[in-house]
């Protein structure tokens, strides 16, 4: 039989009035009850004071006892549906602390041979019943030892490893944890059903985080190219030919700027097994976002007015007036990605936008490359609409070359000779400041051999696939 626990006060064991004979009503903290019967080990959360119910229920009850002989600590949480069958049932065992819904899993000998990871998802089983089930057993003598061990591994787990620990506990929460499961040890906590109720609900995330790290399973030299393995595969495979593409287009026509948010979209997606580091990377991705869409709104405006003040000039020429407007349309365009981006993101700080955010980033169809070329389009038009606007003042100046004032040509050249060093200046600066300054020089040999090299692998992959088409053919 199950040991009968020490209530702390009568309210958690309930009123018995209208309870059937050898039933027992226990009331969770939460407030929910349920039903115990101690001579067929029976429990039940379906309300046995209806007496359809607890005829349904009791003669599943009686089958069950009859069939199988029980030993001490062990139980069954039954429900029936409507015809009387069984719904749902679970075999509990408080002395191994499992469960399962096969009743010969929970067994002495089933026990004794099972497998760290088959008994980790046991408990886990157990731990949960446990916490929706607390006043009508006590505390499991093993629940504040392993408890404890688990406790002191994630806050040793924070001190190795720092950022890189996916323990589902930070160092400030395992403190936290360790400072109640202290109180907990107290005389006056001995039989109270919260302490069951906090307990099990540790071990249940302690045994979910270990079956998520296929806790038992493998070698420690095995665990490393397995990790790496399934990290490739969250990221969608792109085309071999839309690859190159995407190269081409990202460092030509985009300056190599998705490279960058590339870079800050997988720190920021990278999951450590603790959602609270994650929902703080969210954040700090969406302030990184909000503050450099900002500057260049701030600068797309400004380059904006200056070129409705170009084509105000006098006598402005064709093809000056062109260059403007064409620029006038990229500083628009930044201004509008610019301000939508920064309202969208701003509005979406919950929680479950970043699981979704994440999820429609990873499955985009160019991968989270298109992602990145998605977030620099703001910085890339805003970059095009300071070249378009360089190059109309240019044009606006060459027009004076031809003037007949000598005084006015030898002004034009001078602008002109300016224009070409600080341009020069500008472009040496860039190059080294994007460029040089982070990478290790590389040859132009070299880098157009690497452009090569990508080309010959899309055209060797393009070409395997065919081949692999045509041999497949009937």
């Amino acid at each position: 039989m199950l040991p009968t626990p020490v209530f702390l006060d009568d309210p958690l064991k309930g009123d018995k009035t209208n309870v059937p004979q050898e039933w027992e009503l226990f009331v969770h903290p939460r407030g929910w009850v349920y039903f115990c019967n101690s001579s067929l080990k029976i429990t039940t959360d379906q309300d046995v004071r209806d007496p359809r119910m607890y005829t349904l229920i009791r003669a599943q009850a009686s089958q069950i006892a009859a069939s199988y002989k029980w030993t001490n600590g062990m139980e069954l949480l039954l429900q029936v549906n409507h015809t009387g069958d069984i719904d749902y049932l679970l075999a509990i065992n408080h002395t191994y602390c499992v469960a399962s819904q096969t009743i010969e899993d929970v067994t002495h000998e089933a026990v004794g041979v099972m497998d760290a990871n088959t008994l980790n998802r046991r408990r886990r089983l157990y731990w949960n019943y446990l916490w929706s089930h607390p006043s009508h057993v006590p505390c499991p003598s093993r629940a504040i030892p392993d408890a404890s061990d688990a406790l002191n591994w994630f806050y040793t787990d924070n001190l190795l490893s720092g950022t890189r620990c996916n323990t589902p506990f930070s160092k400030p929460e395992c403190k936290e944890l360790m400072k109640v499961l202290r109180d907990m040890q107290g005389p006056c906590n001995a039989n109270s059903p919260g302490k069951i109720v906090f307990l099990a609900w540790f071990l249940r995330e302690v045994c979910s985080y270990r079956n998520a790290e296929s806790y038992g399973l493998h070698t420690r030299t095995s665990i490393s190219p397995r990790s790496t393995q399934e990290e490739r595969q969250d990221a969608r495979s792109v085309a071999p030919h839309l690859t190159l593409i995407l190269y081409l287009i990202t460092n030509l026509l985009f300056f190599g700027i998705p490279w960058s948010y590339l870079s800050h979209v997988k720190a920021s997606f990278k999951y450590h097994g603790r959602f609270i580091s994650l929902q703080e990377s969210w954040e700090a991705y969406v302030q990184r976002l909000v503050r450099e869409y900002s500057h260049f709104l701030l600068v797309s405006t400004v380059l904006l007015s200056a070129t409705v003040g170009v084509l105000t000039m006098p006598e402005i020429t064709s093809g000056s007036r062109a260059a403007a407007i064409v620029s006038a349309f990229f500083a628009l365009g930044s201004v509008i990605v610019s301000v939508f981006s920064i309202w969208r993101h701003q509005a979406n700080m919950l929680p479950s936008a970043v699981f979704t955010y994440i999820r429609n980033a990873n499955r985009h169809i160019l991968g989270l490359q298109g992602h990145a070329m998605l977030l620099s389009v703001p910085p890339v038009l805003l970059v095009w609409a300071i070249i378009t606007f360089t190059l109309s003042i240019a044009i606006y100046t060459i027009q004076g070359v031809d003037d007949r004032d000598s005084l006015n040509r030898i002004v034009t050249w001078v602008a002109l000779t300016a224009f070409v060093v600080i341009l020069g200046t500008v472009i040496v600066t860039l190059h080294n400041t994007f460029s040089l300054v982070w990478h290790i020089k590389m040859s132009l040999g070299r880098s157009v051999g690497s452009i090569l090299r990508k080309c010959i692998r899309c055209w060797q992959t393009r070409r395997s696939g065919t081949v692999s088409v045509i041999k497949d053919a009937p």
